[in-house]
């Protein structure tokens, strides 16, 4: 057997402690996460107005206008003596007594009628729209580092767990 001296099993017992220590204490690997929200919203009102105005006009005019036209002549003969010769117009008449009588008439009849007809359509018409967007989103970037005491520890264990091998019965008469 080899003589050893105390203080070098102590450091070996001591780098394994810490070899354990180390593997316990630390994972496969770091890694690093960002995550990234974003919430985007979008509100938009649409407003269309539309007025229409329409306007008819008629207008009638009708007017009427009647002139009645009467001439009346009369002639009256009345004989006195029937000896005498009298002519009107072409005709002789023996002692008589003519009245003549003229009568005009003017019938006058006018009738002026206006119409006057307008029709109005207003129309109003108002569409709404809302449009409300929303967009979210999520992003995670994973940042990950290799550990590469993962490969160390194992190769460290075993050079231990040899050389605690080698000097188990200097370790146990020490003990025990």
């Amino acid at each position: 057997m080899i003589n050893h001296n105390k203080n070098f099993v102590v450091f070996w017992i001591l780098v394994l402690i810490s070899c354990i220590l180390v593997s316990t204490m630390s994972s496969c690997a770091s890694r690093k996460v960002i995550v990234d929200k974003t919430d985007i919203k979008k509100d938009s009102i649409v407003e269309t107005k539309v007025s229409l105005i329409s306007q008819e006009n008629e207008k009638k005019s009708d007017s009427t206008s009647i002139v009645i036209t009467n001439e009346n002549d009369e002639l009256t003969i009345t004989p006195i003596d029937t000896t005498k010769e009298i002519v009107v117009n072409g005709v002789s008449y023996k002692n008589v007594i003519i009245n003549v009588k003229k009568n005009k008439t003017n019938v006058s009849y006018s009738n002026k009628n206006k119409e006057s007809y307008t029709k109005s359509k207003d129309s109003t018409s108002t569409n709404k729209v809302v449009k409300t967007e929303v967009i979210k989103t999520k992003e995670k970037k994973i940042d990950k580092k290799q550990n590469y005491w993962v490969f160390i520890l194992p190769i460290l264990l075993l050079i231990i767990l040899y050389l605690l091998w080698q000097n188990r019965q200097w370790l146990l008469k020490k003990l025990l």
